[in-house]
């Protein structure tokens, strides 16, 4: 609609599915909430959306993204995560193994997401040229992806973020690779340190969990200019 009455004009998206209602108690504060919230980051960018907004500090309801406290809440350590590594020029993405044949009387449901970026020119750890792919298992088991073409036998550094302490998917405490993400002060954020994978080494993505992979010093000629 946009491009047929107002070619070149940018579309932001003001919110998303739960918090028109305020989300859900128990859930919307949590990591299972994150799902969504990647999800709808990668949807949106392949679509050519330019800004999603997140307007949930202080409102009504529990789609925030701090405790009474100010503590970070898993969808803010995300979006720092995104921030960090994603940059806004998107990458097409082929995934062979993942089609199956329908079933009459059967919905197949897409358990495994994956979207890519140019890594954020922002991020001075990686040079121009570099590739963030971030990654969405929602299979109830361990998924492994092996990189072709050029991306192949090419070191990655991994941020793989999963739930920590006994909530499982309701936790409202996120860890990276292992470590868990806490405020060093009021105004000091942790590191955010990749686990470095050897080249050729395939990704494996726990059930239930979302990862950022950036393959640095690729040298993409999309992601140099």
């Amino acid at each position: 609609v946009v491009n047929t009455h107002t070619p070149g004009k940018k579309v932001w998206l003001g919110g998303l599915g739960p918090a028109w209602a305020g989300g859900i108690n128990n859930l919307s504060e949590t990591y299972a909430a994150s799902f969504l919230w990647m999800n709808t980051l990668g949807v949106a960018a392949v679509q050519g959306i330019d800004v999603v907004l997140r307007h949930s500090f202080f409102d009504y309801g529990y789609t925030h993204l701090v405790d009474q406290h100010f503590n970070p809440l898993p969808d803010y350590w995300f979006s720092l995560v995104f921030k960090r590594l994603v940059g806004p020029r998107v990458l097409a993405v082929r995934v062979a193994g993942l089609q199956r044949k329908p079933q009459p009387g059967r919905v197949i449901r897409d358990k495994l997401r994956i979207y890519a970026h140019c890594t954020s020119y922002y991020n001075p750890n990686y040079m121009r040229g570099s590739i963030t792919i971030y990654i969405i298992n929602l299979h109830r088991s361990r998924k492994k992806i092996k990189l072709a073409g050029t991306l192949r036998n090419r070191t990655i550094h991994q941020y793989l973020l999963q739930p920590h302490g006994d909530g499982g998917l309701t936790a409202r405490h996120v860890q990276l690779n292992g470590e868990k993400l806490l405020m060093g002060n009021d105004e000091t954020f942790p590191d955010l340190k990749p686990k470095i994978l050897r080249a050729g080494r395939t990704i494996a993505m726990p059930p239930m969990t979302i990862g950022f992979y950036v393959i640095k010093n690729i040298n993409a000629y999309a992601c140099r200019r």
